[in-house]
């Protein structure tokens, strides 16, 4: 290998171009060719999944809009809290239907917009309340007339009584000292 110098450069191996084809070597397309029956079929076929996807996509957008963009009202979100609280622990029994929290609550359930994603579960709620509001207030009345009849009853007896003791039916509790005598007697 020699080394290179000024007057003798390297060698540079020539490039060779790469060859080009032809437009005119491509085939001609022919357009006497008639289309068999399945050939004639599959020009139907591209159109039938581009309309089921242009369906799916209108779906998908209408319920997008349809639910997508609303949320919760803020009326119902504050009833609900509050009501959380309220009823926190308690059980059936020791809600008190008369209480002013469930007259806010449902002052804040009225104000929840119709058109809202949470207007449904706000008129649940508020049949909820009512129903439960009017099993409470069954549920005292029983209880006021039970406790009037047990009251009634007892009034009885003791006119009953009295009026037995007027006229001597019933013995006047009396002490003998003679009894009192035998419990000491005996060691009582």
């Amino acid at each position: 290998m020699s080394v290179p110098s000024r007057r003798n450069p390297p060698a540079i191996p020539a490039i060779t171009p790469f060859p080009r084809f032809d437009r005119s070597a491509r085939p001609q397309t022919r357009s006497n060719i008639k289309l068999t029956a399945a050939r004639e079929e599959d020009r139907f076929v591209g159109p039938l999944p581009l309309a089921i996807g242009v369906l799916a996509l209108l779906a998908t957008l209408s319920y997008a809009v349809r639910f997508g963009g609303k949320v919760e009202d803020p009326n119902y979100l504050s009833a609900r809290g509050r009501l959380n609280v309220y009823e926190l622990g308690r059980n059936e029994l020791e809600k008190d239907y008369d209480s002013p929290i469930y007259d806010e609550v449902l002052a804040a359930l009225a104000k929840v917009q119709p058109d809202s994603s949470s207007a449904g579960p706000a008129a649940a709620l508020v049949a909820d309340i009512r129903r439960k509001a009017d099993v409470f207030h069954r549920r005292v009345k029983a209880r006021t007339a039970a406790e009037a009849v047990a009251q009634r009853a007892h009034l009885d007896r003791e006119s009953a009584f009295l009026e037995a003791q007027q006229r001597d039916l019933v013995m006047p509790k009396t002490d003998y000292p003679e009894c009192e005598q035998e419990n000491h007697d005996l060691g009582r």
